[in-house]
């Protein structure tokens, strides 16, 4: 800050404390201008009108900063600040307090961090500049994920011993479905050109606490007597305890909500797969096509948003 400017400001807060109203800025300048000989003007913007009260000192040109008279009056001049909510429906309902003829929400559509931004003096539709307004009165809402979409989308491919695979099982028994058929035209199709087999949450259970595979491995020398031409052909097969064919299923399903305190549940296709290695047998899952249970959920969201607060809803950030 200048020396002009700091003298300046010092006679304005002198000059408030005087005359304790009436033409404020003028008289705080006339103050200033006797103490540090400066002269009062009026500066107009070329482009639209606009008029601020400046000073001209020994440094040149200032405006005077509005901003030190917010302190003195009975209330601000515009609604600032952003409201941050932690559920759905207090969002909803502060928007409804707020909302005004051009308020606008703004969704962002991000599976780590999904959110919703109410701007309640967003601009009016056009191209017109004229009547453009400040988006400083906000609401915000950040999705909580559930703890159910969390834990499973946290150990989706993580490989582990049979121990750790039973106790996950058996911590999230209540979130896999069992008897129970995919309701989404995908996830039926996925399973017939797969060759679904949906293994129930006791079965579950029951492979990963006690699972044997006995590995019985041939190798067929081929040979063409005509040609000489030879193969060798490599095979190994999984066999349980008893010496039969070892057939596990290959899918299980869970439902479970994608947000905290939603009553809404997405069913999930989950690929079931082990391995036996030098240490024993590891087991993992593969969660088959969370993005569009994502989508889901995030888009049903929106159109409740939509549906409650009667406001437009854009994908995407506001302008910075």
């Amino acid at each position: 800050m200048s020396d002009t400017q700091s003298i300046a400001d010092a006679a304005v807060a002198k000059s408030i404390a005087t005359i304790g109203g009436g033409d404020l800025i003028r008289e705080a300048v006339a103050a200033a201008g006797q103490l540090a000989k400066v002269e009062l003007v009026e500066l107009t913007d070329p482009r639209d009108g606009t008029k601020a009260l400046g000073y001209i000192g020994p440094k040149g040109i200032d405006v005077l900063d509005p901003g030190n008279f917010g302190q003195y009056r009975a209330q601000p001049l515009h609604r600032t600040g952003t409201a941050t909510h932690t559920r759905l429906d207090s969002f909803i309902a502060h928007v409804l307090r707020f909302k005004a003829d051009h308020s606008a929400v703004f969704a962002k559509e991000d599976p780590a961090a999904p959110s919703l931004t109410a701007i309640f003096d967003y601009h009016p539709e056009g191209p017109d500049n004229i009547n453009a307004l400040s988006r400083r009165h906000k609401a915000a809402y950040a999705f909580p994920l559930s703890e159910e979409w969390k834990a499973w989308i946290a150990a989706d491919g993580k490989k582990m011993g049979m121990g750790d695979f039973a106790a996950f099982l058996e911590d999230r028994i209540v979130d896999i479905v069992s008897d129970a058929q995919p309701s989404s035209d995908a996830a039926k199709d996925f399973m017939a050109k797969t060759g679904g087999n949906l293994a129930s949450a006791s079965k579950l259970v029951e492979i990963s606490r006690g699972l044997q595979i006995n590995e019985a491995s041939t190798l067929r020398d081929a040979r063409n007597l005509s040609t000489g031409e030879a193969e060798l052909v490599f095979t190994s097969q999984h066999l349980d305890q008893n010496g039969a064919k070892l057939v596990l299923p290959n899918l299980f399903m869970i439902a479970i909500p994608v947000f905290a305190r939603s009553p809404v549940y997405y069913q999930v296709l989950a690929r079931f797969r082990y391995r036996k290695s030098g240490e024993g047998i590891v087991f993992w899952y593969e969660l088959w096509r969370v993005d569009l249970v994502f989508e889901a959920a995030f888009a049903e969201a929106c159109e409740q948003v939509k549906a409650e607060t009667g406001l437009p809803l854009f994908i995407g950030a506001a302008e910075a």
